[in-house]
């Protein structure tokens, strides 16, 4: 079984230039003074010296027009000229670093950033005193990449934003920010080995003291900040990878760290029922249940922990508490009202799984199950009453799952099997959502149209609000 966490993007939308690298050179690469060396007090060699020729004259004349052009599409044109030039200068002098830096320059003007990337390398390698200019160069590209890619995230267009981040990432990688992002964007589409690469990438640039002192207090300051997040999400990753005993040690060292946090702990505790360790688990929950300051999540949390033990009389507790913060929440009665089934406590289950009904009124299991605990109970009349209602339900609505929002709405999918409709028959179903009280926070209707009898439809319910939603339950009819 994978775990997952919610992972939370710690996007900065308001990051800027660190200022860690020199000014860029005027147009064309013409080199600015610079002292022979970079922060930190590594040693920078010359290396070999730029030459110019007709071809990097063109180049540079180029280059400046495309820097004068405020529309990125009519300035596009003259980067393609200016890298056409620079290409021609290459092929006519390999070694002259001049044209490859300014290849770089022209190809980042035509969002080529593998081509930049190439280019600027080889005028680095060329002369290695150019990073006094290139360093500038690919913070400025990795500055607009980034902004160009921060919406999309807002928006949850993950996979799009991908790409360009990972071009933000390829031209530059002295910032941590970037790779923090990626590795949260990976995490949340299950591609887990990337997604640890970027973070370990992360961690590596913030916990290198001589980065952090070759930036400004401002910027050092907000990397340490973000080590928290890599911490987090690197633990979350490890878990969903199914790499527990890795995943248990990161929480371990999260739960030291922040003692009073109770999702580290109860990620911890989920993570050592994964790795069999159920009494160090058992422990962590019955140490959360004496924590006064529980939400009915904590609580639920806590009720699947003690059920994946086979700890019924627990599990109880902890999914009643949940439904008592809670009074709407689907999910808990559900689970409540299973564990005192199979604890065989009867006699409590009708009220419980009444109200499960009440919010799910064409659940088979659940009427079910209430009919076996009245039927237990001696009550043979109303367990043939229960039956009786099974059979004459027109459809039946299972496998019902909620994602909730952190900023609001929330998103339902489940399964309707036709029992009585002709195929093609429509169905109205309407979802309620209610907050931590149970007030009503708004409606959301949908229209499934059936299967043939005995055939099962998927339907998803996107309810979209500003209210945080904690419950959930249905009306159905059909026509």
């Amino acid at each position: 079984m994978k775990i997952r966490f919610g992972l939370v993007f710690s996007l900065a939308l308001g990051v800027g230039v660190a200022g860690c690298a020199a000014g860029s050179a005027p147009s064309g690469g013409a080199e600015a003074a610079a002292p022979a060396g970079i922060p930190g007090g590594q040693s920078l060699a010359p290396g070999e010296s730029p030459r110019q020729d007709s071809n990097t004259r063109l180049a540079q004349r180029l280059l400046q027009q495309a820097q004068k052009e405020t529309d990125q599409t009519a300035a596009k044109p003259f980067y393609q000229q200016a890298l056409d030039a620079a290409h021609a200068a290459i092929a006519a002098d390999s070694t002259n670093p001049l044209p490859h830096l300014q290849a770089g320059e022209a190809a980042i003007g035509t969002g080529d950033y593998a081509e930049a990337n190439k280019q600027l390398s080889i005028a680095e390698k060329l002369r290695p005193l150019y990073q006094l200019q290139t360093g500038s160069i690919r913070e400025k590209a990795w500055f607009a990449m980034y902004q160009k890619a921060a919406p999309l995230v807002q928006a949850g267009q993950y996979k799009e934003a991908i790409p360009l981040f990972e071009k933000a990432n390829m031209i530059y990688r002295e910032r941590p920010e970037v790779m923090l992002v990626l590795g949260q964007l990976y995490g949340q589409l299950h591609q887990d080995d990337r997604a640890l690469a970027n973070l370990d990438s992360a961690k590596l640039i913030i916990t290198d003291s001589t980065k952090l002192a070759s930036v400004d207090s401002a910027t050092a300051a907000d990397w340490t900040q973000r080590l928290d997040a890599i911490n987090v999400t690197r633990a979350e990753v490890l878990a969903d990878a199914g790499k527990y005993d890795q995943a248990v040690t990161a929480f371990q060292d999260l739960v030291k760290q922040h003692p009073d946090d109770i999702t580290y702990k109860r990620n911890l505790a989920q993570l050592l029922i994964q790795t069999g360790k159920s009494d160090e688990a058992k422990q962590i929950y019955n140490e959360l249940l004496a924590s006064p300051d529980l939400t009915a999540l904590d609580y639920y949390q806590i009720g699947v922990g003690f059920y994946q033990m086979s700890d019924y009389a627990d599990a109880v507790k902890g999914f009643s508490e949940a439904a008592a913060k809670s009074p709407k929440d689907r999910d808990a009665l559900e689970m409540w009202t299973r564990c005192l089934q199979i604890d065989s406590a009867y006699a409590k289950v009708p009220p419980v799984a009444q109200r499960w009904i009440d919010l799910d009124p064409n659940n088979r299991t659940a009427y079910l199950i209430l009919a076996q605990s009245v039927n237990q109970a001696g009550d043979g009349q109303k367990a043939q009453e229960l039956v009786n209602k099974i059979q004459s339900l027109p459809v039946s609505v299972e496998n019902l799952n909620i994602q909730r929002n952190p900023q609001g709405g929330a998103m339902v999918t489940g399964t309707m099997t036709n029992n009585k409709l002709a195929a093609g028959a429509q169905v109205n179903i309407t979802f309620t959502f209610y907050d931590d009280s149970g007030n009503s926070v708004g409606t959301q209707p949908q229209q499934v149209t059936v299967d043939a009898q005995g055939k099962t439809t998927n339907f998803t319910v996107d309810f979209k609000s500003d209210a945080k939603v904690a419950g959930y339950g249905y009306t159905l009819t059909t026509s």
